[in-house]
């Protein structure tokens, strides 16, 4: 309210302002700046009245007086009243009135409840609603209408009580274009402050507007999973989604609804059948709240599938009856969809081609087999082929009936030792298996044995027989044979006995890779001794010999993780059967550093790249070659002046010291060379005439050892036997020096011993190496007494070659005595001789078997007398 305060003439000056009321009875509020600046004026207001409500603003041209949260109580005339200081006093009076907007909006729906949240309805599409809208309060009262945004609706409101003015909007036939429609009422009574207005929200149910499977209408593969959608767009609230196929429900579905809620999607589940082609997938959505809303949307299936196979024999052919000789011929039922483009035969998983000349006759669904043999035995199919892939049908077994024959996959040789008693399985493949009898026999190239019954036992399409081999004789081959009711097997199952003992060394023992804790070593197997052998690798530490791990295996190769790094190890590799192990191999290997290990040692300064290291490797190499041909060469010329120290002046070799002429010449491969460099540099050896040019070397070798005379060569003995391991012979007497075992066998080479050069040129071919095994169990020769005895083969022990068998090898005996007359002094020269390996069939003709057949000539013990006289018992290679 104002109050004008300004002085009527200059330099006057404001002193006290005080305002009243009408029917207050005192001011109502004071400013009191009598002997003060306005700054320091004091205010004071009525409490009762005013109620710290009022505030004179003095700075405002006009000055005012505000009230704030003026009431209605308030309105009334006002005076204000200003002295000055000079001037006379001014008295100014004020009309306030205080209108009263309306102080509510109160909207019903057509049934006369109360909106809440300002959300009218839902209400179904195409029916009709009412809205009221009711002022409260207010004075005067207020004008009350319906706006649309900005659009007037409806002005036709009307008093309906003291102080409540009200407002009914009508809508006719709702449609979709009413959905989330804002309607808001206002209430005004004047033009000073903005009307108070209500917007109410109208929310509806409506139909879909379609619904559409999504996607299009291919063929689906049975068993396999799809995920179809159904789109229904424009229903509210979210419709009801339902599945269909043909007149059965699907029930794995899920429905999404898009986030304006105007799109629902449902998504069903789906694995289709062969049965599910040509019915009717239906999708179909549902307003519970609206009648007749229901809208759908179908596909016609048609559902491929693998193909459907199933094979039958040939109606006119007997499963149970079909043996080798005859035809056969399968039948293949197929149910496809797609039809099918290929068909296709297996036999035992394998692909069956069409091939008349080995009688496979493919014929689209049908396959002909012209004279089935027992190959053809086995579990055929038919496969026939789509677009969805291969439909492979059931199995049929085609059993194919067939005479004995052998098992492959035996074991065809067994090593044995004497008097090793063997267990000989011969396992047959027939159809039926069922009452095969079974026929045994030992052959050598001596004779053939038939083993009685009553040797061997049978299981069905198995037999087996114990052989136990006591001499050389018994040694040879074990034939099987087995009939049933097709017929009697045609090749018999050879199984060949021969000695046995332990496995030969590995050889080419290599470390293939050794890392900071593991070590790769891989070797190449010897003979196995005629025995199933294994391979041991065992590792020590080099610093302390324990064994730190031991690997066996059944190949020649090893792997070992774990160990320590950077530290050395021996390996011991060997190979071991029933009869023994074989002699170990060593090798040294060790194991890097770690790599944190290294690093903080010293510092890497060269970087071994593999090309760098192949290098290096070729480099030492060459280097290690190289200095072991200079030690060679100079071995050898040590030897060399050796020889030419112990030479007299007539330029024959002396004995050595100590010595006496005994045989010490090696029976050996190098003969050859001994006897060439002995030919060439002994002026004593006369020279052959031209006739043994046409000798082979062995035989010029052997006639000059004979011819030449006695003398001692140091180097002889150590090539038939190395010494024991203390270094000492038992026997020094011994001409052989052949330390007296029991269970070691040493082998030489013989050449052949023919006594002019007459009969060598009527031996045109050249004749093969002989070989002689030295037993060292039987009785050797004492030494000669007299040093003029020299090297005659009469001081040779009993040699035999004990690893061939009968039929592999052709057997001799020599005459030790050939070249010389025996020496009658000697009382003990006669020596025991081994049994042949084989002797001629007119010799033998019954001999001792281990079925039971005793020979007619055979002693007690087995064994059959041999000639008196001493033997060497040779092989020729």
């Amino acid at each position: 309210m104002p109050c004008d305060i300004a002085p009527p003439i200059p330099g006057d000056k404001v002193y006290l302002v005080i305002w009243y009321k009408e029917g207050a009875p005192s001011p109502i509020y004071s400013f009191d700046s009598r002997g003060k600046s306005f700054d320091q004026a004091k205010h004071w207001a009525d409490e009762q009245v005013l109620g710290g409500r009022a505030f004179f603003r003095y700075t405002d041209d006009p000055a005012k007086l505000t009230v704030e949260s003026v009431r209605e109580s308030d309105g009334g005339v006002y005076r204000c009243r200003v002295d000055f200081k000079k001037s006379p006093t001014r008295n100014t009076k004020v009309n306030l009135t205080v209108l009263i907007p309306p102080e509510r909006l109160i909207i019903l729906d057509d049934k006369g409840t109360n909106i809440p949240h300002h959300i009218l309805g839902p209400y179904n599409e195409g029916s009709s609603v009412n809205i009221t809208c009711i002022a409260t309060g207010g004075r005067p009262s207020p004008r009350v209408t319906w706006w649309q945004e900005n659009a007037l609706l409806d002005d036709s409101y009307e008093q309906v009580a003291d102080r409540r003015v009200q407002n009914v909007l009508r809508l006719e036939k709702l449609g979709r274009r009413h959905l989330h429609t804002v309607f808001t009422c206002q209430a005004s009574n004047n033009n000073l402050v903005a009307p108070i207005s209500s917007p109410v929200s109208l929310d509806m149910n409506l139909r879909p507007l379609w619904v559409r499977l999504q996607g299009e209408n291919h063929p689906l593969s049975a068993d396999n999973t799809y995920e179809l959608d159904c789109e229904a767009v424009g229903a509210r609230p979210p419709p009801m989604m339902n599945w269909w196929k043909g007149s059965i429900p699907l029930r794995n579905t899920r429905e999404t609804t898009s986030p304006d809620g105007n799109t629902t999607t449902s998504t069903v589940t789906f694995v289709p059948t062969m049965e599910d082609s040509g019915k009717i997938l239906t999708c179909r959505a549902t307003t519970p709240l609206i009648d007749d809303t229901t809208l759908e949307d179908g596909w016609k299936l048609n559902i491929h599938h693998v193909p459907i196979v199933s094979l039958e024999l040939g109606s006119n052919l007997n499963a149970s009856s079909i043996r080798e000789g005859i035809d056969v011929y399968f039948e293949c039922n197929i149910k496809s969809n797609p039809w099918v483009y290929k068909v296709s035969w297996r036999h035992n998983g394998m692909t069956l081609f069409n091939n008349a000349s080995v009688g496979t006759i493919v014929s689209n669904q049908s396959l002909v087999l012209q004279s089935v043999s027992r190959a053809r035995a086995g579990l055929y199919t038919c496969v026939g082929s789509n677009q969805e892939g291969d439909g492979e049908s059931n199995p049929v077994y085609l059993d194919v009936k067939f005479a004995p024959v052998c098992k492959p996959g035996q074991q065809k040789v067994h090593g044995v030792a004497r008097q090793e008693t063997v267990r000989i399985q011969c396992e047959l493949e027939a159809n039926p298996q069922e009452g095969i009898h079974f026929t045994w026999k030992f052959n050598n190239t001596a004779e053939i044995i038939d083993i009685a019954a009553s040797y061997f036992t049978t299981d069905r399409a198995r037999s087996t027989t114990s052989y136990t081999p006591m001499t050389e004789l018994d040694y040879g081959t074990l034939l099987c044979w087995g009939r049933n009711d097709l017929g009697v097997q045609k090749a018999p199952c050879v199984f060949h006995i021969i000695p046995a003992g332990k496995p030969d060394g590995l050889q080419n023992c290599t470390i293939l890779n050794q890392t900071a804790e593991s070590l790769h070593v891989e070797c190449t197997d010897g003979f196995d001794g005629g025995l199933p052998q294994e391979f041991v690798m065992e590792v020590y530490d080099a610093m302390t010999q324990n064994l730190v791990t031991n690997v066996t295996s059944r190949v020649p190769a090893f792997t070992i993780s774990g160990l320590e790094s950077g530290i050395g190890f021996d390996i011991s590799l060997y190979a071991a059967n029933s009869k023994g192990r074989s002699d170990s191999v060593p090798l040294h290997a060790y194991t890097s550093k770690a790599a944190e290990k290294r690093t903080a040692a010293t510092p890497a300064i060269l970087q071994i790249t593999p090309i760098l290291g192949v290098l290096i490797g070729v480099v030492a190499a060459l280097v290690l070659l190289a200095v072991i041909i200079v030690v060679v060469m100079r071995l050898r010329g040590h030897g060399d002046e050796d020889v030419k120290e112990r030479e007299d002046g007539s330029g024959r070799r002396g004995t050595p010291p100590g010595g006496d002429k005994a045989c010490s010449m090696p029976l050996s491969k190098d003969m050859d060379e001994s006897i060439d460099s002995m030919d060439e540099k002994n002026p004593d050896i006369i020279p052959q005439n031209s006739d043994t040019d046409y000798q082979d070397p062995d035989e010029k070798a052997f006639e000059k050892l004979n011819n030449a005379p006695n003398r001692i060569y140091s180097s002889m003995t150590p090539r038939l036997h190395s010494p024991p391991n203390n270094g000492t012979y038992e026997n020094t007497n011994n001409i052989m020096n052949i330390p007296k075992t029991n269970d070691e066998i040493t082998y030489a080479e013989l050449s052949p011993m023919y006594g002019t050069s007459t009969l060598r040129r009527q031996q045109p071919h050249q004749e093969p190496t002989v070989y002689a095994q030295i037993d060292v169990s039987k009785k050797l020769v004492p030494a000669l007494s007299s040093a003029s005895e020299g090297c005659h083969p009469s001081a040779l022990p009993v040699l035999h070659h004990p690893h061939l068998t009968a039929h592999q090898q052709p057997l001799h005996v020599l005459q030790q005595r050939s070249q010389r007359p025996r020496d009658e002094s000697l009382p003990d020269q006669q020596a025991d001789v081994e049994t042949p390996l084989i002797s001629q069939p007119t010799s033998t003709p019954h001999r001792e078997s281990m079925f039971g057949h005793q020979h007619p000539m055979s002693e007690p013990g087995g064994r059959i007398p041999t000639s008196q006289g001493p033997r060497v018992t040779t092989t020729r290679f």
